[in-house]
């Protein structure tokens, strides 16, 4: 129950739970199906742990590059939220000896509360420079800025939202196989936010924001 209860607040307190979908476009005609794990660092039972955070998402590429997006979170369902992102990924300009490629993301993070039928949408705009290291290989090492943008003007308590901008950073890498990637990322979310009062114990830096590690699984097609 004290397991079940520390979710809910991350379904009611973290802004990104889930690791960036795709930083690099799909080649144009393939698809790609990803599962995820991991969340915000926090204090359980003494032991700092990532929240085990689930999502699944697909990718379609619609040109080589452009990517179209969709992710589900699998946890937020378990406590009655659907929760979606919807995005499209475009490479602005490729590698070029060590300048690294640059994407970005526009994405809705739309949530839906069974119990109550609320509603809310936050858009969110993604900014990725990334790396493919060794001849030939589509590993990658990728630097990713992700910002939530808050619309309303209160929040759920009714007091006024101050905060309309959430910046999450994170670092990655891919490791890309014939069939499979597979994705390591740590990200800082919410940076500059205080985290204190807080339902958990979150771990940030000097009391703002909280590290996050995720791990994903790609299968392409």
């Amino acid at each position: 129950m004290k397991l079940l209860t520390l979710l809910l607040f991350a379904s009611l307190v973290a802004v990104s739970c889930a690791p960036a979908r795709f930083v690099e476009p799909l080649p144009r005609d393939h698809y790609a199906a990803t599962a995820s794990l991991g969340g915000p660092l926090i204090t359980f039972d003494s032991l700092v742990i990532p929240m085990p955070l689930t999502s699944l998402a697909a990718g379609y590429g619609v040109t080589d590059k452009t990517t179209l997006f969709g992710g589900l979170h699998t946890t937020a369902l378990l406590f009655k939220d659907l929760q979606l992102d919807l995005g499209a990924l475009h490479e602005l300009s490729a590698q070029d000896k060590w300048l690294p490629a640059i994407s970005v993301a526009p994405v809705l993070n739309i949530v839906l509360a069974f119990r109550d039928n609320a509603f809310k949408i936050w858009p969110e705009a993604d900014v990725n420079f990334y790396w493919h290291y060794l001849n030939a290989s589509g590993n990658l090492i990728y630097l990713s800025s992700q910002n939530w943008f808050e619309l309303s003007s209160t929040r759920a308590d009714y007091s006024a939202q101050t905060r309309h901008w959430f910046a999450n950073f994170a670092l990655g890498h891919t490791f890309d196989g014939e069939h499979w990637q597979y994705v390591t990322e740590l990200k800082y979310l919410e940076a500059g936010v205080p985290n204190l009062p807080g339902p958990v114990d979150y771990h940030g830096i000097s009391g703002n924001g909280a590290f996050g590690v995720y791990l994903a699984l790609t299968r392409k097609f």
